[in-house]
């Protein structure tokens, strides 16, 4: 079993001195991550939205550990190549809310926030030229 990932050497494999198990049968992720705390380390170090066994969303999703592909319209299954859990959006377009899951609020914007003016042509003081902005010009 040394042909597996880094991030599947947990303290279950056979090369910490562990019991050797099958694909599906790993134990969740290393060093005693719940599935949705793989998932957030995962989306982290890869900068993809990802998942996890058990989630509901239909999605275009890679295992993280393989990059097995699959095109998921139900529950997310455990790899079935290699047993992993997590799960990488690989899709186009925003990311697909899990069901169940509540979407995310989008940042609000300078001008929605409090307090914020947001003002054209203020002079910021001193001796700064003043900027123009024109269309159509050519640099060549």
């Amino acid at each position: 079993m040394s042909s597996l990932p880094p991030q599947r050497m947990g303290p279950g494999s056979p090369s910490a001195g562990g019991t050797r198990r099958g694909p599906g049968q790993q134990g969740g992720p290393p060093r005693g991550l719940t599935p949705a705390q793989g998932a957030l380390e995962a989306e982290r170090r890869l900068g993809l939205p990802c998942y996890y066994a058990g989630q509901r969303v239909a999605a275009v999703v890679g295992c993280v550990a393989c990059q097995f592909q699959i095109n998921n319209r139900a529950v997310l299954p455990t790899c079935p190549q290699c047993g992993e859990l997590i799960w990488a959006y690989l899709g186009t377009g925003p990311r697909p809310i899990p069901e169940g899951e509540a979407p995310a609020t989008p940042a609000a914007t300078a001008s929605e926030q409090p307090g914020v003016t947001v003002q054209d042509g203020v002079s910021i003081g001193g001796n700064t030229p003043s900027v123009t902005v024109q269309e159509g010009v050519r640099l060549d």
